[in-house]
């Protein structure tokens, strides 16, 4: 059992290109630790460095009290699982699962036991003698799980698995990875641009861009208190309602009505407003702050209506989540705002106020 530690790790490949910018984090034994952010973010240069694949301009990666940085990939005792699944296709599965410990001439008894073990948990078993052309996407990628649960690694590293994959299929793995990584009690680094593999799989998400962490949190807190607008809006769907609002004294102005703000350092001219769809609701005559629009455009989700509206004296536009089964004006809008999960943001900096 080791812990995985960054510090502060940067990556320079040009004067100008900078993927990674002094990145410091700790991933303890047991934890799902996933990389989100945009293309180009740096999510996968970091993993590429912790993985040995890339070197440091600066810092250090380090397991346990061992110093990793420079030491060849092979000899980190790490396992990758690429997105393209990268397995040899004139081998069977069973060769492909224990090709890495053919490399490390471990005895052949010990390969079979190994290999039927892993087989067995991932559902491999039937499929032991058939080459990769001959699997659908999804035991393809299990293969891939399989190869790299099979060198039992200090650390696990996942570059996006799951991109490949149809719809359907990405979510019954996501389960099965979620149920995997559990039993397994290490380090688990995992790379993605999908915030639902993200909130779903994780016990801590680390929020990138431009290469550095814009938040490191739980994925509960990760939604609920975004550190800055960029978190506020790439996390979530359907997506955050993000407003620049003019203040009077201690309150918001949105169109003809106003929204209350807490006490804050200062009195601010101007402010950002962040609210989910779901956080705002179809009012009563009882609620406080009540926000009344023209509905343009209602999207039908199944299980739920998205209903965007011009808020009556502003050009600003709010989307409100609905359950199918309420009866309301289709026309225009009365919604409540729940002041416990509004977000306010500089509207200079971006950061939470």
């Amino acid at each position: 059992m080791a812990q995985l530690r960054l510090k502060n790790l940067r990556k320079q490949f040009a004067t100008d290109v900078v993927p990674v910018k002094d990145i410091s984090l700790t991933v303890d034994d047991g934890e799902f630790l996933t990389l989100l952010g945009p293309s180009g973010c740096g999510k996968s240069t970091l993993l590429r460095l912790i993985a040995g694949l890339e070197q440091p301009t600066a810092g250090r990666v380090l397991l346990g009290e061992e110093d990793l940085t420079y030491i060849a990939p092979g000899d980190r005792n790490m396992a990758m699982v690429f997105q393209s699944y990268a397995l040899y296709p004139h081998m069977s599965v069973a060769e492909n699962i224990a090709a890495s410990l053919k490399i490390r001439k471990t005895p052949s008894e010990e390969i079979k036991t190994r290999v039927g073990a892993v087989a067995e948990n991932l559902g491999l078993s039937p499929l032991l003698n058939r080459k990769p052309g001959q699997l659908s996407g999804g035991q393809r990628q299990r293969v891939a799980l399989a190869r790299a649960l099979v060198r039992n690694p200090e650390v696990f590293l996942l570059d996006e698995p799951l991109s490949n994959l149809d719809a359907l299929l990405r979510e019954q793995v996501r389960e099965e990875l979620k149920q995997l990584f559990a039993t397994q009690k290490k380090p688990v680094v995992y790379v993605t641009h999908d915030q639902t593999e993200a909130m779903t799989l994780s016990t801590k998400v680390v929020v990138l861009l431009d290469g550095l962490i814009q938040q490191l949190d739980p994925p509960s807190r990760i939604y609920s208190h975004p550190a800055n607008k960029f978190v506020a809006g790439f996390v979530g769907s359907p997506q955050i309602n993000l407003l620049t609002l003019n203040c009077q004294e201690n309150k918001a102005i949105l169109g003809d009505f106003e929204i209350p703000i807490p006490d804050i350092a200062s009195s601010p001219e101007i402010i950002d407003l962040g609210i989910r769809p779901e956080d705002l609701k179809l009012a009563t005559d009882s609620d406080q702050v009540i926000i009344e629009g023209k509905v343009f455009l209602v999207e039908n989700f199944g299980r739920e209506l998205l209903a965007s509206m011009k808020v009556r004296g502003s050009n600003d536009i709010l989307r409100v989540l609905i359950e199918p089964d309420r009866s309301w004006d289709q026309e225009h809008l009365r919604v409540a705002v729940n002041l416990a999960k509004v977000n306010w943001f500089d509207a200079k900096t971006g950061d939470r106020l």
